[in-house]
């Protein structure tokens, strides 16, 4: 880095102490937004750490009908959202969910939580902010010139030991998919921003989420489906540890509609999402997304219903993977476009 770059990254240092000192956490907010365009990413992480930890965490309890009174506007802030009924999740009483509501926004983007085999010899007790262990697939990407504001949905089985993934399915005691839906567009609503304009995003296990919580929004949104697994019935260990069930037909019949969209979208739904799958075409899913995808236009793409549906596919990680970050950048842009036109199926 030459010496002015290196100027540039000690006065941006100086002005994070500062805002941080005054709690200016909307300054903090713009000040990350221009570091990440003027000075190299390690630079960056030096000065910044664990971007999470920096801005305000705020608590939701079960007895908190309303989150208006905690909505923040123009700084990003961590929701710590209790479930109801002292319920919880492996252990866990609580999800997290990063948010960045900017002024003047129109537009959102919810990430999904995706699993990762790092996460995989992680226990409960890491599941705190405190211990800088938690990511938030999307976070960075709240930080950018455009006004697109951000949610970013914390997996809750990251702190599973043993499971990269709770994959959203809940428990046996509760929908976690359903429950997120219902606080999603309580956000949505409280901050003036439309459904029809939230694009819900997530790769792998994430998928899983987005495409779930979506169909339990009363208003149409839209999905951006990355590699998901359409059902998970048959994964055995899994939902013996989430449902105390390891018989396929029994998990479908008890909780089909949380472990199977293929049983979820044959129920009738409030609203129908419009969904862009996006299959990797060297992994043995894709054949499942597309099985899945025909099902889905069948039956809810006929005249006048006002749906968009694309099945598009790249060439990535052989077995797994995502697209490369530019080229899933570029599809993210592409899925908002074509799926907020209105359209009707001739």
């Amino acid at each position: 880095m030459n010496t002015d770059a290196i100027a540039l990254a000690k006065k941006i240092k100086l002005y994070l102490e500062n805002y941080q000192r005054q709690e200016q956490f909307s300054h903090i907010a713009k000040l990350i937004t221009y570091a990440l365009e003027v000075i190299p990413s390690e630079y960056n992480r030096q000065i910044f750490g664990y971007i999470p930890n920096i801005f305000r965490e705020v608590e939701l309890l079960p007895t908190d009908n309303e989150i208006q009174p905690k909505l923040f506007v123009g700084e990003p802030v961590i929701y710590k959202i209790y479930y109801p009924a002292r319920q919880k999740l492996y252990g866990i009483p609580y999800v997290y969910i990063f948010c960045y509501l900017k002024e003047n926004s129109r537009q959102l983007n919810i990430y999904f939580q995706s699993a990762h085999p790092k996460y995989k010899d992680l226990s409960p007790e890491h599941y705190h902010l405190n211990q800088e262990k938690i990511s938030f697939e999307g976070c960075i990407s709240a930080f950018n010139p455009d006004n697109i504001s951000v949610i970013s949905v914390s997996d809750p089985g990251h702190f599973t030991p043993g499971f990269t993934s709770s994959y959203y399915v809940g428990s046996a005691q509760f929908n976690f998919t359903k429950l997120i839906a219902e606080c999603l567009e309580n956000i949505c609503s409280l901050s003036h921003i439309s459904p029809s304009n939230t694009l819900l995003f997530g790769s792998s296990a994430g998928t899983f989420g987005a495409l779930l919580s979506s169909t339990y929004f009363k208003q149409k949104t839209n999905v951006l489906a990355v590699n998901s697994q359409i059902f998970l019935q048959h994964r055995k260990q899994l939902m013996e540890s989430f449902f105390g069930i390891s018989h396929p037909q029994e998990l479908l019949k008890h909780f089909g509609a949380q472990i199977s969209f293929v049983r979820r979208f044959k129920q009738k739904l409030n609203s129908v999402p419009n969904i862009y799958i996006l299959a990797n075409v060297n992994d043995n899913l894709y054949q499942r997304n597309f099985e899945f995808y025909q099902q889905y236009i069948t039956r809810f793409t006929q005249k006048g219903i006002d749906n968009q549906s694309v099945f598009d596919s790249y060439y990535g990680v052989d077995g797994h993977g995502r697209p490369e970050p530019s080229s899933l950048k570029a599809k993210i842009r592409i899925a908002r476009e074509v799926l907020t036109m209105k359209s009707t199926v001739e």
